[in-house]
């Protein structure tokens, strides 16, 4: 009977590790891109009908970790995004309305997460009554990186910049896996009420 008991108590425990683990997965698996934006409210960006690049190389920075690959892949996501806009890409930079340039960053870091479960279980009538007791805690110690797009966009008339936006996420293997899907999916998020005023679709 006493072996049965602690059978049952060391089940229910690695049970109710079983479950904080998996939702802590759940929510890592779930979580999407972090986006914000800021913008000159005294621009009229409905005049805004073309755009080029800033440079010949217009990702102005980037982590070490980034492939160079990045930048033609992110070029190509932006142009895509724009002309879908209305906004149509021009190689000489003197006719455009907007030059846009990107940066790309990426830092490591450190999550702790804190799961408790209970120490002792009560048998009863109907299984496991475990209010009241001592608390046992699993802490799960994850490194992961975090990167970052930010998007710029200048009034190439007046020289100076009109809007800004950023987008973060965890890099996942999968990301690393298939980078095209992830830069797109990224860039879209970013851009997605990118002109500010614009109509929802």
């Amino acid at each position: 009977m006493t072996r049965t008991y602690a059978a049952s108590r060391r089940s229910i425990g690695a049970l109710l590790r079983s479950a904080a683990i998996g939702a802590l997965f759940s929510i890592t698996a779930c979580e999407s891109i972090q986006v914000n934006s800021d913008y000159d409210h005294d621009v009229s960006f409905a005049s805004y009908k073309t755009f080029s690049w800033i440079s010949e190389h217009p990702m102005v920075s980037k982590a070490t970790e980034v492939s160079p690959l990045a930048e033609g892949r992110i070029q190509r996501a932006i142009a895509d995004n724009l002309t879908r806009k209305g906004i149509r890409y021009v190689a000489d930079q003197a006719k455009a309305d907007l030059v846009i340039a990107f940066s790309v960053g990426a830092r490591e870091k450190v999550s702790v997460t804190s799961s408790p479960y209970p120490a002792g279980v009560w048998p009863g009538a109907y299984g496991y009554h475990g209010w009241g007791g001592a608390y046992y805690n699993d802490v799960d110690v994850r490194q992961f990186t975090e990167g970052r797009l930010a998007i710029d966009v200048f009034d190439m008339g007046q020289k100076r910049p009109v809007w800004h936006g950023y987008g973060t996420k965890n890099v996942t293997s999968a990301m690393r896996k298939d980078p095209e899907a992830a830069i797109r999916e990224a860039v879209t998020a970013i851009l997605k009420d990118f002109p500010p005023g614009a109509p929802k679709a």
